[in-house]
């Protein structure tokens, strides 16, 4: 079953996919959309990083959002940038992403170390050896997890 594929209710604010993937290149957060096996939703706020139409994300070895993916590796992800209140126009100024993909837990020491290696420059991009510092010390006790997107939409009104 591929990814859905709803229209856009403002087609006039819709951002052409190589738009979208800037602004979730660019932003520096987002909430990862899970299932579990009793059909409950679970979003959890992660940070990021994109390489080609992969996003990825670290976390812990255990816990809600690892056990939702090993039942169900089919995520959503949304993130925002550019969010400022235009209190004068009861709107708010944005730019936003969402994109569905599979995810994946990276067990390959090499892959999972190239992909954390890309989210630690990603915000630390000045400290490439305290990024390799802290990838010796953690690599054992972090997960990483690879979303290959299969859809990418986004929005903005600027």
């Amino acid at each position: 079953m591929s990814a859905p594929n709803h229209p856009i209710r403002r087609r006039d604010r819709a951002l052409e996919e190589a738009e979208a993937l800037r602004v979730l290149a660019e932003s520096q957060w987002g909430v990862l959309a899970t299932v579990d096996e009793a059909g409950w939703p679970y979003a959890v706020p992660v940070n990021h990083g994109v390489v080609g139409r992969e996003l990825i994300i670290h976390c812990a070895t255990v816990g809600h959002k690892l056990a939702n993916l090993a039942f169900n590796p089919k995520v959503s992800y949304c993130a925002v940038t550019l969010a400022e209140p235009l209190p004068l126009e009861l709107a708010t100024r944005y730019e936003s992403v969402i994109v569905f993909g599979q995810a994946q837990v990276l067990t390959d020491a090499a892959e999972k170390r190239a992909a954390l290696r890309a989210l630690g420059l990603r915000f630390a991009p000045e400290h490439p050896d305290l990024v390799e510092r802290e990838i010796d010390k953690d690599l054992a006790h972090t997960t990483v997890v690879r979303v290959t997107l299969e859809r990418v939409t986004g929005k903005a009104r600027r």
